[in-house]
């Protein structure tokens, strides 16, 4: 089938609609092993993602794994924030997928870069979908 965003296909009156973005982080090479061991600093972190970016959160849950490792998912009224870390390997996975409507990834690059910041590691290209249906 063909697609067309935000246009209609001719021969069979589809419009392709979309659900938002979904930005696929993963983070390499962290130095700042303070935040990456504190679970409460980095629910901190996603607070004021969600805060900044007006996410609204429904629910929080998290959980620390022994040794080491931390993994949170935000419930949000536009879908949700899950971020994995891995001490061990210098590494955290980050997933956010919003059914808001950007018209570019300028506000993901941002949430980005202050993530990487904050967690004083290698500047890499996050993956970021439109996603549609």
């Amino acid at each position: 089938m063909l697609r067309f965003s935000d246009k209609q296909n001719k021969t069979n009156n589809y419009i392709e609609m979309s659900t938002g973005k979904h930005m696929i982080c993963d983070i390499k090479n962290i130095k700042n092993q303070e935040l990456l061991n504190n679970p409460e600093k980095i629910l901190e972190l996603l607070d004021i993602i969600c805060y900044v970016n007006n996410y609204p959160i429904l629910q929080k849950s998290s959980h620390e794994f022994e040794p080491q490792g931390f993994t949170a998912i935000y419930l949000l009224s536009e879908s949700h924030i899950s971020i994995h870390t891995f001490p061990e390997n210098n590494y955290v996975a980050i997933d956010i997928y919003t059914c808001r409507q950007y018209h570019d990834n300028e506000t993901y690059l941002e949430i980005y870069d202050f993530l990487i910041n904050e967690f004083i590691a290698e500047k890499e290209n996050p993956v970021i979908i439109d996603r549609s249906f």
